[in-house]
């Protein structure tokens, strides 16, 4: 089992961000799946998620856990344990460079950690533009995304990327739509379903593999606090 010492990084992580008066914020989840870049972590089962947000001026941080699917001679718990530090570099004239570094860790042997390093802008209000690294398994994922918020309390976000690992004979393309509905009747609970569409389900296999593609469909609650 991976060192429990990692379940300490949430707490320093709050504490730091009370000693500089950094804001935090709070948020939980119930989702039907859970879909990282067109690729389940549950094997499509339900994932409890949940984590903290904290920010003081441009600079930013996060945690965040959700359940995962493990193989079954595993040790350690199923859990995924994500924590993330970054800082949002603002120029004149409105152009922005969002540098963050994310780590996905997981509490149990039968998963291989990742880092990654992220470079993103947001060229308007709705569109941004990242370009993300793995360190360990050596790949990039660009992704380029919209938001927009419609009538009747509803938003819409878009999202496209591509796997494309240095060591493998096989990339993928990445498309996810999600519509959401935020009700403030229950509190500011919003309510989701998205459809995630990816070209190939082992973008980290080699040419003789099936390249099959995938579309999954994901139903949520999430609420902030």
């Amino acid at each position: 089992m991976k060192p429990i010492a990692l379940l300490a990084a949430p707490a320093a992580l709050l504490m730091t961000s009370a000693a500089m008066a950094a804001n935090v914020s709070y948020n939980a989840a119930l989702v039907s799946d859970y879909l990282f870049r067109g690729l389940t972590m549950t094997d499509h089962d339900p994932a409890i998620q949940g984590g903290a947000d904290v920010k003081n001026g441009d600079a930013y941080g996060s945690v965040w856990f959700s359940n995962v699917d493990t193989p079954d001679d595993s040790e350690g718990l199923p859990v995924e344990m994500d924590v993330n530090f970054g800082y949002n570099l603002r120029f004149n004239g409105g152009f922005n460079l969002d540098l963050e570094i994310l780590t996905y860790n997981y509490l149990t042997d039968g998963l291989s950690d990742e880092t990654e390093f992220k470079i993103g802008t947001s060229p308007t209000r709705n569109v941004t533009i990242e370009l993300y690294r793995g360190v360990k398994n050596k790949y990039w994922y660009p992704e380029i995304s919209y938001e927009k918020n419609l009538d009747y309390r509803l938003y819409l976000d878009l999202s496209a990327g591509y796997w494309s690992p240095d060591d493998a004979d096989d990339s993928a393309f990445t498309f996810r739509a999600e519509l959401a509905r935020d009700f403030p009747e229950l509190g500011h609970v919003d309510i989701f379903i998205a459809a995630d569409y990816i070209s190939d389900e082992t973008p980290f296999g080699n040419a003789g593999d099936d390249d099959d593609s995938d579309t999954s469909f994901v139903f949520g609650v999430r609420k902030n606090f």
